[in-house]
């Protein structure tokens, strides 16, 4: 093995200790919105409808009954509109307001909310529960 050679391995497994240890310090609120971020960016259909509480309550132009996975991703095209897409992908990770129902990903009329479903405080588990995409 040539000296090159080592130190690209040593540079490569430093990097990955340095990102590992920093997803570690991220708080588990600020991981699931960047996660819903993402889902949202790449219109993960399939994720948005796992961490989903049924029914979802959806504050839309049409009024559509989201009772199931299959509801919606059936429905995503209507549920996920550009202004919400564009609200929730704005929204800062670490600045989400928080109140007694839950954390608001978004602004104004064009939001989604979510809830800790865990059992108790160590089992954080994050489910979206309503979206609101109303002018």
């Amino acid at each position: 093995m040539t000296s090159v050679t080592r130190i690209c391995i040593a540079t490569f497994l430093a990097l990955q200790i340095v990102s590992s240890s920093r997803a570690d310090d991220i708080p588990v609120k600020e991981a699931f919105v960047m996660a819903l971020q993402q889902a949202v960016r790449t219109g993960d259909k399939s994720w948005l409808a796992d961490h989903t509480r049924y029914p979802l309550r959806y504050n839309g132009r049409s009024h559509i009954s989201i009772r199931n996975k299959a509801s919606f991703v059936k429905n995503y095209p209507t549920i996920i509109g550009r202004k919400l897409r564009a609200a929730v992908l704005a929204q800062d990770p670490e600045n989400v307001f928080e109140n007694w129902q839950g954390m608001m990903v978004g602004e104004g009329n064009y939001n989604i909310w979510v809830r800790d479903a865990g059992s108790s405080g160590l089992d954080q588990h994050y489910e979206l529960i309503a979206i609101n995409d109303v002018e």
